[in-house]
């Protein structure tokens, strides 16, 4: 059957037919149909190797020492032997390189963030919708989350050391032991005031017309929060979560830039030893391993966006 003979009706419930010849699409691949359905992942992987080529032209024959800015060859050579082993480490000329230094102290800093965030995410939706339902709450709670959410971190830090100390560990029921328990005070205070900020804001600015709605068709106090405020707050509570991602992987780094550790002591720890020695192979190798991280994270709440608040995908396309 051609396009020609294919007939299609003009109005339903009738039987009078017209040729609509262009409402059949050629479904084969096409150069046009690939680079529009793979346009961005071509544009990205061109992007990327252009990137990298100038940074090793550069790294080679630019004004930089290579002591300070290593060759893309030599970082991916320590994120390699960071990751996979497989290094001639012999002698101590590399400097902290060893095989599987970069994967074992990725997983601390991975145990430290996860903790805080779960903590951070846990608190901070509850604070924000109790805050943005109650005025009470809100006039109680308020001049704390504005005042702490606008402090500099490295600020509180020295507080932190009077009140907590460094050393130590917390037990959680015999169940969970945490230790350098000052550590996830600083990510869980980096992360926890961008879920409660966004959450109340949500609450706050539901919109009233779909209240006075609701309202009408008798919709108790509950109902109308279960029913109209926490579907309105949702993306609000996306934002602050992607927001909090973002700044609990900051709260890592600088928790483990100040705690510092004989060894093992996370990703931020090995970027600022190794740059220490000068062995910028390993610190850029280091750095790229938590560009990567970041770039999953934020392809992951992209995913759990468009999951939980698929209208917001269609808004912005």
């Amino acid at each position: 059957m051609t396009k020609e003979q294919v007939r299609f009706p003009v109005d339903a419930g009738t039987e009078d037919y017209t040729d609509e010849p262009g409402r059949i699409q050629d479904a084969k691949w096409t150069a046009a149909r690939v680079w529009r359905k793979s346009r961005f992942a071509i544009i990205t992987i061109i992007n990327l190797t252009v990137f990298f080529i100038a940074w090793e032209l550069i790294a080679r024959f630019g004004p930089f020492n290579q002591l300070v800015f290593p060759t893309f060859s030599d970082t991916m050579n320590s994120f390699k032997i960071g990751w996979f082993g497989g290094g001639n480490l012999e002698g101590f000329n590399n400097r902290l390189l060893a095989d599987f230094v970069i994967v074992q102290n990725f997983m601390e800093s991975l145990k430290l963030y996860s903790i805080s965030m779960v903590i951070s995410i846990g608190l901070g939706i509850p604070i924000g919708l109790m805050m943005g339902a109650s005025k009470w709450v809100d006039a109680i709670l308020s001049p704390y989350v504005w005042t702490l959410s606008s402090l500099p971190r490295i600020a509180i830090y020295p507080i932190l050391v009077m009140m907590i100390g460094i050393a130590g560990s917390w037990s959680f029921f015999g169940i969970i032991t945490l230790e350098d328990p000052i550590q996830y005070w600083v990510v869980i205070l980096t992360a926890i005031f961008p879920v409660i900020i966004n959450t109340w804001a949500g609450v706050k600015t539901t919109e009233q017309s779909l209240i006075n709605a609701a309202k009408v068709f008798g919709a108790s106090r509950t109902q109308l929060y279960l029913k109209v405020v926490l579907p309105y707050t949702l993306p609000f509570v996306v934002t602050g979560i992607q927001l909090s991602l973002s700044r609990g992987l900051i709260g890592v780094v600088l928790a483990e830039f100040l705690t510092g550790a004989q060894r093992l002591g996370g990703v931020g720890w090995l970027i600022f030893r190794s740059a220490a020695v000068f062995n910028a192979p390993l610190t850029y190798a280091a750095l790229l391993s938590l560009a990567i991280f970041a770039l999953v994270l934020v392809q992951g709440t992209r995913a759990m966006e468009a999951r939980i608040a698929p209208w917001r995908q269609q808004t912005k396309a």
